[in-house]
Parts: structure tokens; C-alpha cells; sequence
């Protein structure tokens, strides 16, 4: 299994309604991808702050290598980050596997 988190740091410009529209984008991927097991987004919440200024995360895992690496170019995952991209500020990407 493989376990991608990718942690964003949003611009001004992003809009709650146009995240709103990406987490969802990314939440269908789970029924249009072969080999996602499970996707979760959300907003930043930990107490520890330590958060450097990312304040949303997505986190996919995939069955394997192969999957995620499938993933990266399928059209899904491109039509859920294409409207954001304008948007980020910055992005934090770690895989590992389990």
C-alpha cells in the first residue's frame, strides 16, 4: 500500500467555494480510479502549530506503486487539481509505503 499526503498552503485568491469543489473532485476519485482504496481531505485543526502555514491536506491511499504513479496523470486527478492550481501558494507532497 502506498500512502500519498499532499498539505497546501492556499493563496489569497483561493475561494471556500472553489476548495469545496476541489475536495469533492478529489473524493469521486475513490469511484473513477483503479487502486485508490480510500481518499480524505480536510482543514488544518492540530494544536501543535506546527503547521507552517499549509492549512488543507488531501491523503490517498493506493493499493501500490503502480496505482499511484497511474494516478498522477489520469484525467480525474487532473480535472480535481487543474482548477486549484492558480490558487496554491504552496504544496508539500510525501508518499510512503505500508
Amino acid at each position: 500500500m502506498i500512502q500519498h499526503n499532499v498539505f497546501f498552503k492556499w493563496k489569497p485568491s483561493m475561494t471556500r467555494e472553489l476548495e469545496a469543489q476541489a475536495f469533492a473532485a478529489f473524493l469521486a476519485m475513490k469511484q473513477t480510479i483503479s487502486g485508490v482504496v480510500s481518499v480524505s481531505v480536510g482543514h488544518q485543526n492540530s494544536p501543535e502549530g506546527l503547521g507552517k502555514g499549509f492549512t488543507a491536506g488531501l491523503s490517498v491511499v493506493f493499493t501500490d506503486a503502480a496505482a499511484r504513479d497511474a494516478y498522477l496523470p489520469h484525467p480525474a486527478h487532473v480535472a480535481a487539481v487543474t482548477p486549484i492550481k492558480p490558487h496554491i501558494d504552496d504544496v508539500c507532497v510525501l508518499d510512503y509505503a505500508f
